[in-house]
């Protein structure tokens, strides 16, 4: 049974067009297997070859920018627009996390050595959010997993470099966040929490 259009998936689709794809170069084969018994001189079939194959060229590239496109869309990636509601400063140390409201002038160093730094905050729900995203000592990865441990967003905690990520928590729960990048013996500790309200 075929499904309506609405209901395919990014796979579905990648496949039916890659069974399209398929079925026209055989057809292209099967057409020059069946015209290569016909007598004629090389230089009028190399330039019919050469004009075809122009054809062939600007139809190809036409087709791949449509398809582009129109599969723009259906990135799972969220547009956001103006600037976010909070900032929160991070910065990673082995094995910890250190989190705070607002932006940070200090140096990781310093911010690390800052009580107010946890590895725990409280954020809203349906709000976005910036990370400014660092580390202390060598690379990390800060990864945040919902409430059901699936991952929703990361970016890489590099030293001397600050990355921004920005996400808007959907439902309110504890997210936990964990470090993707093998950083040492103690790595699988490295854990920090985010409550959203």
């Amino acid at each position: 049974m075929i499904q309506p259009a609405s209901l395919l998936t990014i796979q579905s689709t990648s496949a039916i067009i890659s069974f399209l794809g398929g079925a026209l170069v055989v057809l292209v084969i099967a057409y020059l297997m069946g015209t290569s018994h016909i007598e004629e001189d090389s230089t009028s079939a190399k330039h019919k070859v050469y004009r075809l194959r122009g054809k062939y060229f600007f139809v190809l590239v036409f087709c791949a920018v449509v398809c582009l496109f129109l599969t723009l869309r259906l990135l799972p990636y969220t547009k956001f627009q103006g600037e976010p509601k909070q900032t929160v400063s991070v910065v990673a140390i082995q094995w910890d996390w250190k989190m705070k409201s607002g932006t940070f002038d200090k140096s990781p160093e310093e911010f690390v050595k800052d009580t107010a730094a946890k590895k725990e905050i409280t954020l809203p729900a349906n709000q976005k959010v910036r990370f400014i995203v660092t580390s202390n000592d060598v690379n990390h990865d800060f990864a945040i997993y919902n409430t059901k441990g699936v991952l929703v967003a990361q970016t890489q905690a590099m030293p001397t470099y600050k990355n921004e990520l920005e996400y808007e928590f959907p439902e309110a729960g504890d997210y936990h966040i964990l470090c993707l990048e093998y950083c040492g013996l103690m790595h699988s500790i490295m854990v920090g929490t985010i409550h959203v309200n």
